[in-house]
């Protein structure tokens, strides 16, 4: 084996192993010493400690794209590093990227902000943020201008689960190729950008993570709901004045009906609707139509779908949906001047299973 991870059987167990067992981290409570909002890699020490970074965004040409960087010590070795993700077309079509390196294999600079993987790289150096894919079926350069401070909360102390929100709907801009594309095409657009991080891995914690962004620069606005195998559920909600540096987050209750158009009822049924309802906003949410779904077992080998399923008792599934919203907000022109007092538009869903809900 050289740097990449034998190739692809290797290289997607390793990290597919590392994102299995962070969907359903525990044990985060003690990252409460850590710089909070800083989207530096942690590099933490522990067997289980994983670290992610998840982008979603829309662009004003139709396309969609999601990328994920993971740093992980779980599976073989420490510190093994990949990036995936994918590109949807206007018309649906799809292309599916990834990268994935052995410790010493990928680069990281000294400050922890610039992260290369193969052919991926993502540099969290400010005022902007950069993607860059180069692969020969995609290629991606793409410059992030982050959209006021980052935000967090503790209320998922309990389920484990750390999280810093780096955008809600943050200004994008840069370059897309696509196989069969005769030329780069510009591309402008919204992205949310998140950071999150476990120092222990549990298969006890989170069974489903459900997260909306509005990509609206009227409203930026970040949702996310935490389900856990006792049924349990943990709700967090982050929106931002317009024109205005300073942010809010408060705590909110989901309600969620009905099966979105695409969603994979018998297993994973992505909800065809939600509903917020917070102190100063209410808002619903129509999953118009499921964009993408990944099985996270589709990339292995079927010795290591075996293994995996065996020792960890895990059947992840992600999902990303389009999703038109209307917000209303009247109260909030008072506490933070420039928030708008109704807002529509559409965002994205993303919905994480660890496994199929019970009774799906």
């Amino acid at each position: 084996m050289r740097g990449a991870i034998g190739q692809h059987g290797m290289l997607v167990f390793l990290f597919w192993v590392g994102l299995v067992l962070f969907v359903s981290q525990a044990g985060a409570a003690e990252t409460a010493s850590l710089e909070r909002g800083n989207p530096a890699a942690h590099l933490f020490p522990g067997d289980q400690a994983s670290e992610h970074w998840d982008l979603t965004a829309r662009f004003d040409s139709g396309h969609v794209l999601v990328a994920e960087f993971i740093i992980t010590n779980i599976g073989i070795g420490d510190r093994n590093a990949a990036a995936f993700g994918s590109v949807v077309t206007p018309d649906g079509k799809k292309c599916r990227f990834r990268n994935g390196r052995r410790e010493g294999n990928w680069q990281i600079s000294p400050d922890r902000l610039l992260i290369e993987v193969g052919k991926s790289r993502l540099d969290l150096h400010g005022p902007s943020y950069q993607l860059r894919v180069d692969k020969k079926h995609v290629k991606l350069d793409i410059q992030i201008q982050p959209n006021g401070p980052a935000a967090w909360s503790d209320a998922f102390a309990d389920s484990g689960f750390a999280i810093d929100l780096l955008a809600a709907s943050a200004t994008a801009q840069g370059s897309l190729w696509m196989k069969g594309m005769p030329a780069p095409i510009d591309i402008r657009g919204r992205v949310a950008f998140t950071h999150s991080w476990t120092e222990e891995a549990s298969t006890d914690s989170i069974l489903r993570r459900v997260e909306f962004f509005s990509l609206q620069p009227e409203c930026p606005l970040y949702a996310v709901d935490l389900t856990a195998p006792n049924g349990k559920r943990t709700q967090w909600i982050v929106t931002r004045a317009a024109h205005n540096t300073a942010g809010w987050a408060q705590q909110v209750t989901f309600a969620m009906d009905g099966q979105a158009q695409g969603s994979q009822a018998d297993d994973y049924p992505v909800p065809g609707s939600l509903r917020l309802k917070a102190p100063e906003l209410e808002g619903q949410i129509q999953i118009e139509r499921v964009l993408l779904h990944h099985d996270p077992f589709d990339d292995l080998p079927r010795i290591f779908r075996w293994i995996v399923s065996l020792v960890l008792n895990v059947r992840p599934h992600r999902a990303w949906a389009l999703s038109p919203f209307e917000l209303s907000c009247p109260s909030l022109q008072t506490r933070h001047p420039g928030t708008l007092r109704q807002a529509r538009g559409t965002g994205m869903t993303a919905v994480t299973f660890l496994n199929p809900l019970p009774n799906s």
